[in-house]
């Protein structure tokens, strides 16, 4: 896959990584597995207290072997996943192999589980944010950490993700490497944090600010109370000279005798005006210590996140990264009252292995092509966007709604027979609104050539390069459900 998210995620350097650990590690036991919502750690039997660490957080993801307990400022801010399913899975499986998919950047390690199961864990290293998946010996989906699965996270490794890279490096290379990511790991984290914490402070500022401007004016105008009513008592001395359509008056104020020039809405009465006077004037009375109250409090608030922020701008200025972690702890204990309440736990996009997180229909054709449909708009835009790959073929039933269907072609779409494309032009007819028609003209092309123009709704698709293909919508002989 083009694209790196580490300088060091070359592919040769992966393999030599990967070869490595399977030397270092294939064989040992896990001891338990610790799962954040970016995260994992695969915990290995072992006194030095080995460890899988598999990062999915955009800036660091990558797989690094650590020994030994998290530094105690990472630890705090690394929450974990309440109940995850992972766990149960692969607590007390062993480790048989780790590997790397040949000219691909997905690593996967082979588990076998205390009975007797193998299952497949595998991460994806490319891409601005990475994604996790458990598979048993079926390719069956029993956990994804993203519900937008790459095609490569589903299909079980070949033999020769088994053998790539070589494990005989200079001596403390691999660990220098591991102990790179490891701290662009905990500098990836501190930034994170700091960037959470300055947005959370600096919009709450911001609608402290808007707040204090608005009762700075209301308490201005709660003060003219007496104003208000004054001049709704003059409109009312004076209510049979007020006509519709006039956009002032000028009349005399009833306590002193001075003029006074009112402007009028037009578009009322003179009683509507005079009502208008009177309302404004019970509000402003009504309003004036409430809205004093609320200012001076808003006041004290708006200086406490001025200096929240100030702090906050100093411990982002410490190079460290233990250091800042534990420096941003302290501040958000010290400022806990300033930031919003916890927010409920991300919900986990995963379900149990008996009911497994699974997207989209899914069709086996000739035994070998598999195709991909959409069940809605939601599905169509994961399936097209996010799912296929860019030399997969995507069908649409031509000119009417329905699913947008991906046939995977492992990378070679010129391999693809005529037969099977017309089978999966059938799938796309079949989940359309022309699934009732005799034939159904049917659009195909490769992924790459399918956009979504910008601020599309969701489900849309815009086909640059297509061919045509008439079908009966069905399902053909040699197709079946999987």
């Amino acid at each position: 896959m083009n694209g790196t998210t580490h300088p060091w995620a070359d592919l040769s350097v992966l393999q030599d990584l990967t070869a490595h650990l399977r030397f270092m590690w294939a064989g040992r036991g896990v001891f338990r597995m610790a799962v954040g919502p970016d995260w994992m750690r695969v915990h290995l039997v072992g006194d030095e207290r080995p460890g899988l660490v598999i990062s999915s957080r955009p800036g660091s993801n990558f797989v690094f072997a650590m020994q030994g307990t998290w530094p105690e400022p990472v630890r705090q801010a690394l929450p974990l996943v309440k109940g995850n399913l992972l766990g149960p899975l692969l607590t007390g499986a062993t480790l048989i192999n780790i590997g790397i998919l040949p000219n691909d950047r997905v690593l996967a390690l082979q588990l076998r589980t205390t009975d007797d199961q193998t299952l497949y864990l595998l991460h994806q290293l490319f891409g601005a944010r990475g994604n996790t998946t458990l598979l048993d010996h079926h390719a069956k989906l029993l956990w994804a950490r993203h519900p937008a699965t790459h095609s490569l996270l589903t299909q079980i490794p070949p033999k020769e993700a088994w053998t790539t890279g070589s494990p005989v490096k200079p001596m403390g290379w691999a660990d220098d490497l591991f102990a790179a990511m490891l701290s662009q790991f905990q500098n990836r984290l501190a930034r994170d944090i700091y960037k959470s914490h300055h947005t959370a402070i600096s919009r709450s500022a911001g609608t402290t600010n808007r707040l204090v401007i608005n009762l700075t004016r209301d308490l201005e105008n709660a003060n003219r109370g007496d104003e208000y009513r004054r001049t709704a008592e003059a409109l009312a001395a004076n209510l049979h000279t007020l006509k519709r359509g006039q956009d002032s008056a000028d009349i005399f104020d009833l306590h002193d005798g001075s003029p006074l020039h009112v402007p009028l809405n037009p578009a009322i009465t003179g009683a509507a005006n005079m009502e208008s006077w009177f309302r404004k004037a019970r509000k402003a009375e009504k309003g004036r210590q409430i809205i004093a109250e609320n200012l001076s409090g808003n006041e004290e608030l708006q200086l406490a996140q001025q200096e929240a922020l100030a702090q906050l701008g100093s411990v982002d200025e410490l190079e460290d990264a233990l250091e800042k972690l534990a420096a941003l702890h302290q501040w958000a204990s010290q400022h806990a009252a300033l930031l919003p309440a916890a927010r409920t736990a991300r919900k986990q996009r995963t379900k149990t292995a008996e009911e497994p997180a699974r997207l989209f229909r899914r069709y086996l054709i000739d035994g070998k092509w598999e195709a991909w449909v959409g069940r809605n708009n939601k599905e169509n835009d994961l399936l097209t966007h996010k799912a296929s790959h860019t030399q997969d073929i995507w069908f649409h039933a031509q000119g009417v709604s329905g699913s947008h269907v991906i046939l995977r072609t492992s990378g070679q779409p010129e391999q693809v027979p005529k037969s099977v494309l017309e089978k999966a032009a059938g799938l796309a007819a079949l989940h359309s609104k022309a699934r009732h028609s005799a034939l159904v003209p049917v659009i195909y092309t490769e992924r790459r050539y399918v956009r979504k123009p910008r601020k599309a709704p969701v489900g849309t698709a815009v086909c640059l390069r297509e061919k045509n293909l008439f079908t009966e919508p069905g399902v053909a002989p040699g197709v079946k459900s999987i």
